[in-house]
């Protein structure tokens, strides 16, 4: 073993005594032996660029985000502790966390919904396996902890007073406690009654008599799920374990310590998608708003036709890079094409190509401008003058201001990053301030026209025609829900869960995943799709007639078109989710919770799309005001009146008759 592999061995007995029982050793020093494997430098003349490269081949190599910010912390923590072995604590650091690790997706928690857990019942007929499942799924135990389970854990029976207890060795070392269900009791119980004789002392045995892997419970939880079409891992039965607590009204502190967690924080992310709250006041004011309209769908609801398995669609396919913007000088071009890889592993995949084009298009069209006004062979030669001019230009000729601003924040992600490579860039150019938005409110329909839209559509739902049925529930999730157009465009069957109400969007705008809730009409109206148009759980939920998946712009045709035939309403899908908000906040639904359903990550953005309209803001004052007055009246100031003779001059009135 050379001295480089030696380093990462010390690290990793290093890293096994700092926290011993954990993975940390193991990943770690796995994934600076990777970093090794490409950079074959001595570890002090590895540079911050050496960390780019990295960073970018894994991406490259189709990595998620989360296991490159887990080797960009491997790596920070490697090259710490040789600066603290060499006692050198002038030896930089040349990882940059925030620069290397980027910005990471905020996802919900991948729980299974209740009608997937009952399938998994249906077939998985072990009673070994019944008797783990259970653990996971009934007392929220980590795959790890349950094959580290010993025949002496069971430490009590269930009795009037209290349910059975477990005890558990966590993550960490840590021990607690778990209660157990008396199903998943009765299944434990099951289990050890029939389980062969060992000498080994955990409870889960194979069928060799060994003790039973967590990657033997993976193998076999693929399989069960396999039978049915869809994915599970052991660790979505704990977080399922963890959103059924909270939807059942678990306080966390609660919920925290029977998860085994020390911090909050992190039973937080586990409950993320559970806000038993928010669901109902979302269907308060949804039922609210359908009273007010009359908006009646029909009444029952017809049973879903079975999932047909087909192969997932391939995401559409990147443009041809290689025959882009062959007019441009190759310095222009080679630094576009750079900005496009950095940014392509934060773009869903079935978003890449949209997202790529119009990126394309955008740096395209400035190159071409430039090489018009002043033409240069380098990106560095922009001048804070050009990028000014370019402004004034597009200005003038009624671009708005979010597009220009777009376009060049990436012109300045060029800049920035030829800056970081040490390369020649002007100073002045990253002075260049952007253009101010302009105030605007918000493009919502009128409480009239919405309600008569919502009419029309209503009243279509009673069509057996597949086409009207797709426009119909395209209509009612974007009314209803306030998605996106992407987000639309973007959901599979897998993130739809009707038996509870509620969507799951994943990575919507900013790699944020959330969760909205479907009103009684949406229901009707996915159902009603869906009995036509069976899909696999991991392909795209919405398909024309023909087979064909939906596109941003038939979207738009359609839903348009739906507005025309209305009655020359004027709609568009980012207007009926300005449309959903403002009614939501006039029906009285906190502001902050409209901000959860829409996915904001700022209040103020959600004010954009939410206002409150002149009747509401009458009847909000009138009852503030009742209120303030009605506590003001004992205390109210000494009235003084005026001699109507000398208006000028008030009436002295003694005090003792306000006493």
């Amino acid at each position: 073993m050379n001295q480089r592999g030696q380093d990462i061995e010390q690290f990793k007995q290093y890293l096994n005594r700092r926290a011993p029982g954990r993975r940390t050793a193991i990943d770690y020093s796995s994934d600076v032996h990777q970093f090794a494997t490409v950079c074959p430098k001595a570890w002090r003349q590895v540079s911050m660029q050496d960390i780019d490269a990295f960073v970018e081949q894994q991406h490259q190599a189709g990595l998620s985000a989360a296991t490159v910010k887990r080797r960009v912390a491997a790596l920070k923590v490697f090259f710490d502790y040789l600066a603290e072995e060499a006692n050198d604590l002038s030896w930089l650091n040349p990882v940059r966390f925030k620069r290397h690790a980027g910005k990471q997706a905020k996802k919900l928690p991948r729980d299974l919904s209740d009608q997937q857990v009952a399938q998994l019942w249906s077939v998985i007929n072990s009673v070994r396996d019944r008797a783990w499942f259970g653990l996971m799924l009934r007392a929220g135990l980590r795959v790890g902890e349950v094959v580290a389970l010993q025949s002496d854990d069971l430490l009590s029976a269930p009795s009037v007073q209290q349910p059975a207890r477990l005890r558990v060795r966590g993550k960490g070392q840590k021990e607690r406690l778990v209660f157990l269900t008396t199903e998943s009791y009765a299944l434990l119980q099951g289990w050890l009654a029939m389980r062969p004789d060992s000498p080994h002392q955990t409870t889960f045995l194979n069928k060799r008599g060994q003790p039973l892997s967590a990657n033997g419970i993976q193998w076999l939880l693929r399989g069960y799920g396999q039978q049915l079409g869809f994915k599970v891992s052991p660790h979505q039965l704990r977080h399922t374990y963890a959103r059924q607590l909270t939807e059942a009204g678990m306080p966390l502190p609660s919920l925290s310590q029977l998860l085994g967690h020390s911090q909050l924080s992190t039973t937080q992310i586990y409950t993320a998608g559970a806000d038993p709250q928010l669901a109902q006041a979302y269907q308060q004011a949804m039922a609210q708003l359908q009273a007010n309209s009359s908006t009646q769908a029909p009444s029952g609801r017809p049973q879903l036709s079975a999932v047909v398995p087909t192969e997932p669609p391939e995401p559409p396919a990147l443009p041809d890079l290689q025959a882009w913007a062959p007019d441009l000088p190759p310095a222009l071009r080679q630094a576009s094409l750079e900005l496009l890889q950095r940014r392509l592993p934060g773009w869903k995949a079935q978003r890449r190509r949209q997202h790529s084009q119009r990126l394309l298009n955008a740096l395209h069209g400035f190159w071409q401008w430039q090489l018009k006004q002043r033409p240069i062979s380098e990106p560095g030669q922009l001048t804070l003058a050009d990028l000014r001019a370019y402004q004034q230009q597009r200005t003038q000729k009624g671009k708005a201001p979010t597009t220009i601003n777009r376009t060049l924040d990436s012109i300045m992600a060029i800049l920035h990053h030829l800056a970081e490579q040490q390369q020649p860039v002007q100073p002045s150019v990253f002075r260049l301030k952007p253009l101010a938005r302009p105030v605007c409110v918000p493009r919502h329909l009128s409480e009239a026209d919405a309600s008569k839209l919502e009419s029309f559509v209503a009243q279509r739902l009673a069509s057996s025609d597949p086409f009207i049925r797709l426009e119909n529930v395209l209509f009612f999730l974007l009314a209803h829900t306030g998605l996106r157009a992407s987000e639309c465009l973007d959901l599979q069957l897998q993130d739809l869960d009707l038996a509870a109400g509620r969507l799951l969007v994943r990575l919507g705008k900013g790699q944020r995943d959330r969760v909205v809730y479907l009103s009684d009409t949406l229901q009707r109206a996915l159902t009603l799709y869906l009995a036509h148009s069976p899909v696999q759980p991991t392909s795209a939920l919405w398909l024309q007639p023909d087979g064909r998946p939906l596109t941003s712009s038939w979207l738009y045709r359609h839903i348009v078109a739906l507005g025309l035939t209305a009655g020359q309403i004027k709609v568009s899908p980012h207007r009926l989710r300005h449309t959903l908000a403002t009614r939501l906040l006039n029906c009285g639904l906190d502001i902050t919770r409209i901000q959860k359903l829409l996915g904001h990550d700022q209040l103020n953005t959600t004010m954009i799309y939410a206002r409150v309209l002149d009747k509401t803001l009458q009847t909000d004052f009138q009852q503030a005001m009742a209120k303030i007055e009605a506590q003001l009246v004992p205390n109210w100031p000494i009235p003084i009146t005026t001699d109507l003779s000398n208006p000028t001059q008030p009436k002295s009135l003694p005090l003792d008759n306000y006493s």
